[in-house]
């Protein structure tokens, strides 16, 4: 694995990082990008109850970490990305005391021992790394995981019209290429783990979260603006 898009694409991006909610029409479906990175840790706290260690895979300046702390998930919270300007944005933004530990990682094998991680996570980072790199990033985030381990990707679903405009608008994703559900469900299965039916979600904005309850019934429609993938280890 030789890294996901050169660092210093991100780099450009990590003082005051907002996620894009620069855009006014993003800022007007939801008011900060805690609130989409909200949505989706209701549905990891659904799904998966996270115990022992979990790594954020591609964390950026880890806001992901962050939502998963103000909900009181009591696991051990650790990230990694290869942006190292992000990762010290990241630091800057946590207090001192309940900081994680934060790893700026380049190309090749990630820095993790085999087997190391209860849970790995990865929050709308596939879309950035190389088609010729998918394969690769998947065998590692299998690796590091236990078995019996679960993965977790969230990434944006190109089936979604509303999906594929806002990367379009957005200079960070200026040279992201969205990938279909199916493809990383099964970039996950050739890495050795055991996958189940992707779910749909996002099919409405922060503004209307009060619809969020009725998002389970629409889970595989799939016209959601974004996709999560659950993935298990097995023992052997």
């Amino acid at each position: 694995m030789s890294a996901v898009r050169p660092p210093a694409e991100f780099d450009a991006y990590a003082p005051g990082y907002d996620a894009g909610m620069a855009d006014p029409l993003k800022r007007l479906l939801g008011k900060t990008a805690d609130a989409f990175l909200d949505h989706k840790v209701d549905w990891l706290l659904r799904h998966v109850a996270p115990t022992g260690r979990l790594l954020d895979f591609g964390c950026g300046t880890g806001g992901f970490l962050r939502a998963l702390q103000r909900r009181g998930v009591r696991c051990e919270l650790v990230g990694c990305d290869v942006a190292g300007g992000m990762i010290e944005e990241g630091r800057r933004q946590w207090s001192a005391d309940a900081a994680p530990a934060l790893h700026t990682v380049g190309g090749g094998p990630l820095p993790f021992r085999d087997a190391e991680f209860d849970v790995v996570t990865a929050s709308g980072v596939l879309h950035h790394v190389p088609a010729d790199e998918h394969a690769d990033v998947a065998q590692e985030i299998v690796r590091v995981l236990k078995p019996g381990g679960t993965v977790v990707v969230f990434d944006h679903n190109p089936a979604s019209p509303v999906t594929r405009w806002f990367v379009r608008r957005a200079p960070i994703d200026a040279n992201a290429v969205l990938l279909p559900a199916s493809r990383c469900t099964a970039l996950l299965r050739r890495a050795g783990a055991l996958t189940s039916r992707p779910d749909y979600i996002l099919f409405f904005p922060p503004r209307l979260r009060w619809l969020w309850r009725v998002e389970p019934l629409l889970a595989r429609v799939p016209l959601g603006g974004q996709y999560a993938v659950l993935a298990t280890k097995p023992w052997r």
